[in-house]
């Protein structure tokens, strides 16, 4: 596994890889898919990842220092401990579906129309976050920080558990499923009965 001596890698298709704390640095993947693989740990500094997808692997704690993830995919993963801040951000764009993604972090990151949809969200930052269009759909966002994030038409229809703070965020536009918006109003110290 991972034994081309160039670190180039095509079309290819990785099935239960074990690359549990592995050094992965400065490869490049394109087109290529992850099944079920683990990569706990492993330190992807300097590698790109181009138009690659994985589906159900762990990836955390994993390190992205200069990493490139342009049009990457993830479903079904599991991301703790991932500070995507340190990933290149010229050609950043993610997708993740029924992923669970704890102690995270995405601040200061350009994210516009970003899909976050059915995962599990949860004390994970996106302080000064570009979230336009973004798409959380079904999130459970439980302890995440949003921070001067830009929200507008983000949509948080059947997301559980956010804490948005209207007067620190952008939110016009957003949407939000009417038995969840009142938690917008926390902020305020409000008394509802």
């Amino acid at each position: 596994m991972f034994e081309n001596p160039t670190k180039e890698f095509e079309n290819e298709v990785f099935k239960k890889v074990a690359a549990g704390g592995r050094e992965l640095k400065q490869a490049t993947f394109t087109h290529c898919s992850f099944e079920s693989c683990d990569f706990t740990q492993c330190n992807f500094t300097g590698s790109k990842f181009i138009e690659c997808k994985w589906q159900n692997c762990n990836l955390s704690l994993v390190k992205l220092d200069g990493c490139r993830l342009q049009a990457a995919e993830m479903h079904g993963c599991k991301l703790i401990g991932v500070n995507f801040c340190r990933c290149d951000p010229q050609f950043l764009s993610l997708r993740f579906a029924h992923c669970v993604i704890n102690t995270c972090n995405f601040s200061d990151l350009e994210l516009k129309n970003t899909l976050f949809t059915d995962c599990t969200i949860r004390e994970t930052y996106f302080i000064n976050a570009h979230l336009t269009g973004a798409d959380f759909r079904n999130a459970d966002l439980g302890g995440s920080t949003f921070h001067n994030a830009d929200l507008r038409k983000a949509d948080f229809r059947g997301a559980l558990r956010y804490s948005i703070n209207p007067l620190t965020n952008k939110i016009q536009g957003a949407k939000f499923s009417r038995s969840e918006v009142l938690a917008l109003l926390d902020h305020f110290g409000l008394i509802l009965e």
